[in-house]
């Protein structure tokens, strides 16, 4: 092309150039805190109880929702009341055993809070 003094040998021009008054790139990764990692150990009882209430809770959803359709479309009354009944029960079973969980680990969290001393004496 034409070689003037606007153009530099490796072809990328004046507004390749960086000014000396132009601040540094912008790093994403110094914005805000660092992020913090989770404790190790003492999870994995609570993962499996989650996992299990899910499971539970999807069963009960799909035969709470499933039993009426069988008993209104198909005529199957007794087939969606036994799906109603079982939902309803597995919905019963899952919140008990969430709320048995919440007040073990509150019992606990109780307990290690009066083993530890008061910061006063």
């Amino acid at each position: 092309m034409l070689d003037g003094p606007d153009e530099r040998e490796d072809g990328g021009g004046v507004l390749s150039e960086k000014s000396p008054y132009e601040p540094d790139e912008f790093d994403p990764s110094s914005l805000g805190p660092d992020v913090p990692e989770p404790p190790e150990g003492g999870g994995g009882e609570v993962t499996a109880l989650f996992w299990k209430l899910v499971v539970v809770f999807n069963i009960a959803l799909l035969a709470l929702s499933l039993g009426p359709m069988f008993a209104y479309f198909r005529g199957d009354i007794d087939l969606g009341l036994q799906l109603t009944a079982g939902g309803a029960v597995l919905f019963a079973y899952g919140y008990f055993r969430y709320r048995k969980f919440v007040r073990e680990r509150d019992e606990t969290e109780a307990g290690a809070e009066s083993e530890t001393p008061d910061h006063n004496g």
